[in-house]
């Protein structure tokens, strides 16, 4: 009895000691909250967002664009996935006020002081239309999208109504045309579409707008008690482009989803026989390799400064397509098309010239190249509105022959083949010598 009540009271106590023990804790300790800067950069066609940790000692920009430093407080963790730290603004993001000196050597420059801004762009064409708004303009353009904002809901709210009354109005006149009372043309019109509030903004915001020539400079911000922040001290380098020209998007009717870049003057266009391929002209820039790329990801480590980099910024408009042949020069357009879905279960599209009464917006805008026609095709060129020959958008165009595939495989044999043949003729040869004195 004694062992049995023994064993129980063993038993008992590694149960409450199991449950007794601490339980895994998966909320992570809090932290001390670390400076940051956070970026709104132009990144020469639009404005993008980098997110700049205490490990990183430099920030790049664009020369001459206006961009945004904002300075915060948060919980900085490191991701080991990506070897990357992140920021967790959900935990906190809090303003640090204060002013932002620029400093050439050990002199101040400029003091920047903190503002609102805004930055908004149409959705129908953001490059053309995306703009970085400050201050008192920034507080006026918010009021005017949250005007616009409000607007449409009471338009969208009309339009509904309208609709219910139409398909009412229309099963009540669809009755009275079965009866023979009334004729299609007295059938009632649907209300007209309601276009789409196209405009997109951020919320009102606070940074230090930075607008600079290019150069290496220093900043740190000293707070409203006059003290410098030991964090925010960085070094920050304005680049500039080095170089511009005519970059090309290359896709085949069947791929247009995975175009293939020719950026540099010496990139070859390879094509097959009899293919119908697409080619959209851009303009393009080329800057330094770590600045950009630094600009954009300031936790990059591969990046180099000895290496160039191109960089797409807008498409090329009002141009022509020059194709020279061996029987001449000839002029091509740009064109509009749109991409169609097919209809079924089998996944796929088909590439159609666009129509503005029945499509939205075409979905690129390119050169049509059937190699049916241009058989014979040995580069492009871009032609600007005078008919002048655009520097740096020349191409040579090779046209693979896949006719002659066939022959890969017998070349890819003659060794095997010549291998054996010396073989046979060496064992021929072994076999014709007579051992003298043998026998």
């Amino acid at each position: 009895m004694k062992m049995k009540f023994k064993k129980f009271f063993l038993v008992l106590l590694m149960a409450c000691s199991v449950y007794c023990l601490p339980q895994s804790v998966y909320a992570q300790e809090p932290q001390e909250l670390s400076f940051v800067y956070g970026t709104n950069h132009y990144d020469g066609a639009v404005y993008s967002s980098a997110f700049i940790p205490p490990v990183v000692d430099t920030v790049y920009l664009l020369a001459d664009h206006p961009s945004i430093l904002a300075s915060r407080l948060t919980d900085v963790y490191y991701w080991p996935i990506t070897n990357e730290y992140r920021a967790d603004w959900d935990t906190a993001n809090i303003i640090v006020e204060g002013q932002l000196e620029i400093l050439r050597g050990n002199t101040v420059i400029d003091t920047v002081q903190m503002t609102e801004y805004v930055i908004q762009y149409n959705g129908l064409n953001l490059m053309d239309t995306i703009r970085l708004y400050l201050g008192e303009e920034a507080v006026k353009a918010r009021e005017n999208f949250e005007g616009l904002q409000a607007q449409y809901r009471e338009d969208l709210y009309l339009y509904y109504q309208d609709m219910n009354e139409y398909r009412q109005g229309f099963q009540a006149a669809l009755a009275d045309l079965q009866a023979g009372l009334i004729t299609e043309d007295e059938l009632p019109e649907p209300p007209e579409p309601l276009q789409d509030l196209a405009l997109f903004s951020t919320n009102l915001l606070w940074g230090f707008p930075i607008n600079l020539p290019a150069g290496n400079y220093r900043i740190r911000l000293r707070t409203n008690d006059n003290e410098v922040i030991p964090e925010s001290v960085k070094d920050l380098v304005i680049f500039e482009h080095q170089n511009e020209g005519i970059g090309y998007d290359v896709f085949s009717e069947e791929r247009w989803s995975v175009p293939e870049s020719a950026k540099n003057v010496n990139d070859v266009i390879y094509t097959l026989r009899d293919q119908i391929f697409f080619i959209e002209p851009y303009h393009q820039k080329q800057y330094v390799e770590r600045y950009y790329v630094r600009m954009n990801n300031p936790q990059d480590s591969v990046s180099r400064v000895d290496r160039m980099i191109w960089v797409s910024h807008r498409s090329a408009e009002n141009v022509s397509l020059s194709i020279s042949t061996s029987s001449g020069d000839f002029i091509e357009t740009l064109e509009n098309y749109f991409v169609q879905q097919l209809a079924g279960s089998r996944l796929g599209y088909e590439i159609i010239p666009f129509d503005p009464e029945t499509m939205n917006q075409p979905s690129f805008t390119a050169f049509r190249i059937d190699l049916q026609t241009w058989s014979n095709l040995k580069g492009i060129a871009l032609l600007d509105q005078d008919g002048k020959i655009i520097e740096t958008s020349q191409r040579d165009i090779h046209i693979l022959n896949t006719d002659l595939n066939w022959l890969v495989y017998p070349l890819a044999g003659l060794p095997i083949l010549l291998g054996l043949f010396m073989l046979s003729r060496r064992k021929r040869k072994v076999r014709n010598v007579k051992v003298v004195g043998v026998g």
